[in-house]
């Protein structure tokens, strides 16, 4: 992935949380995402490495909606 992809990855979600979040939930999501720095992509399951970014999202949003993820 090139320099100017990952630019623009980041833009995206800066721009998406920065207009939908209330401030108090972004410091929040701040912190919980800071776990990303300790995060190993090699303790990912076979079916997470193989999985489209598209299918993750339903994946999540389903699982938010019908309760079976814990957050």
């Amino acid at each position: 992935m090139n320099d100017s992809e990952i630019k623009e990855i980041i833009e995206y979600v800066n721009k998406k949380y920065s207009e939908n979040v209330p401030r108090p939930v972004r410091f929040v999501v701040r912190k919980k995402a800071k776990m990303m720095e300790k995060f190993d992509p090699s303790e990912m399951p076979a079916s997470l490495r193989k999985c489209t970014i598209e299918d993750y999202v339903e994946i999540v949003k389903n699982a938010l909606h019908d309760g079976s993820l814990k957050l």
